[in-house]
């Protein structure tokens, strides 16, 4: 099973084996996965639902959705707004 994680306050996303840890609190075992950029804490999905998920949002009228989220792979946006703007404003050999 391949696992996929992102982000519940941010907008990264990518295989579990590149998310970050949060710091231990008290117990130096306690930590959590999280975005390696931010922090945030993330929620977790099975790859073959997460791009089901994605193809199907595409297919509901949001053109080029699948490529956008291919692009965002490994980045850190705080919202889906902010991530929006970054793939429009993306240089032209940047896929």
């Amino acid at each position: 099973m391949s696992l996929i994680v992102h982000g519940a306050r941010c907008c990264w996303w990518d295989s579990i084996d590149k998310c970050g840890k949060t710091p231990p609190k008290g117990n130096p075992l306690h930590s959590l996965p999280c975005c390696p950029h931010c922090g945030s804490v993330l929620f977790q999905v099975e790859e073959s639902d997460w791009w089901d998920s994605v193809d199907s949002y595409e297919k509901r009228g949001n053109k080029d959705y699948r490529k956008m989220i291919e692009w965002s792979r490994g980045k850190c946006f705080k919202s889906s707004e902010t991530l929006r703007k970054a793939y429009e404003l993306r240089p032209a050999n940047d896929h």
